[in-house]
């Protein structure tokens, strides 16, 4: 599942939800679900350096939840960016670089390559 700011609480929501049909999971600049327990997935974050919905201590408090259960989790910072810094329509936010290195990283995450 990939999940982009909302979307994103959604993609963690339902591996929680549905384990056993969650295996990998991809968020864009979006957390909120704090209780891993149920879930068997691998998980990779790309997030903001400078973002007002999802600030560094939530994204770190993510990290630490889903490593706390022994699931797999890598997450990745993009300097000079904001929230949205990987949607094109998004004029003020976008940011070019970091949104190709994300998506090469999620593309090599989700064929199962090393990120």
């Amino acid at each position: 599942m990939v999940g982009f700011s909302l979307g994103a609480f959604y993609a963690l929501d339902l591996s929680t939800e549905q384990s056993d049909l969650v295996r990998k999971v991809v968020v864009y600049y979006g957390s909120g679900v704090e209780d891993f327990r149920t879930a068997s997935a691998a998980y990779l974050g790309h997030f903001a350096e400078n973002d007002d919905y999802e600030p560094q201590s939530q994204v770190e408090h993510l990290e630490q939840s889903i490593r706390s259960v022994g699931l797999p989790v890598t997450i990745y910072r993009y300097p000079g960016t904001g929230h949205w810094f990987s949607e094109p329509d998004r004029l003020q936010a976008y940011h070019p670089a970091a949104a190709s290195l994300a998506w090469e990283r999620t593309l090599a995450f989700l064929q199962g390559n090393p990120t």
